[in-house]
C-alpha cells in the first residue's frame, strides 16, 4: 500500500448549503490541506440539469484536472439531486471520489453502494461517506492530509465558504 503524499491535489467540490434550484458551484484544489492551488466553480440548477454530468464537465474543463489525485463531493446538491449524482460525477472524472452526506442521509449512499462493486459506505461521528473508487482506508488517509481544522476537509470547507457568499448574492 502506498502512503499519500502531504501535498496530494484533491478538489473539494460544495455549494454552500443553498436551497436555491439554481445555484452556484464552487470547487477549491488543495495541494494537501494547506495550499489552495485554485478555484472553479458553474452553475447548476438542480430541478432540471444532470448534476453529476455538469459537475464532472466542469472538473475535466479545468485545468487543474491531469493533477488531481481525489475528489470530495459535498452539499444540499447531494441532497437534492438524484443519489446517483457521485456515480456520474465519477464515471465522467474517472477520479476516485468521496460524498459526504449528514449522517441521518445515509440511506441515499446505501442505495448507491448496493449497486456498484467499487463502492464504500461507511459512518464517521460527523457525517455519513461514500467512496467511488477508494478504499475506507485511503478515504482515511485522504481525510488524514485534508482536515485540518475539525472534521470536515479543508478543499470542502472552503468551496463551501466561498460557494455560501456567492449564492448569498441577490440576483
Amino acid at each position: 500500500m502506498t502512503v499519500l503524499k502531504a501535498e496530494t491535489r484533491v478538489i473539494g467540490i460544495d455549494d454552500g448549503g443553498t436551497r436555491r434550484k439554481r445555484r452556484i458551484v464552487v470547487g477549491a484544489v488543495f495541494r494537501g490541506g494547506l495550499w489552495l492551488d485554485g478555484v472553479i466553480s458553474t452553475f447548476v440548477d438542480v430541478s432540471i440539469s444532470p448534476v453529476g454530468r455538469i459537475l464532472g464537465r466542469m472538473v475535466t474543463a479545468s485545468k487543474f484536472y491531469k493533477e488531481l489525485r481525489y475528489a470530495i463531493l459535498h452539499g444540499s446538491m447531494l441532497q437534492s439531486a438524484r443519489p446517483s449524482l457521485p456515480l456520474e460525477f465519477n464515471a465522467i472524472t474517472r477520479l476516485p471520489t468521496i460524498a459526504i452526506l449528514k449522517p441521518r442521509r445515509n440511506r441515499r449512499f446505501d442505495y448507491v453502494a448496493e449497486g456498484k462493486k467499487n463502492a464504500v459506505n461507511f459512518r464517521l461521528p460527523d457525517f455519513s461517506v461514500l467512496c467511488l473508487d477508494v478504499s475506507k482506508e485511503k478515504a482515511m488517509e485522504v481525510f488524514g492530509i485534508t482536515c485540518v481544522r475539525g472534521g470536515m476537509p479543508e478543499p470542502v470547507r472552503v468551496a463551501g465558504l466561498i460557494a455560501s457568499a456567492a449564492n448569498a448574492q441577490k440576483d
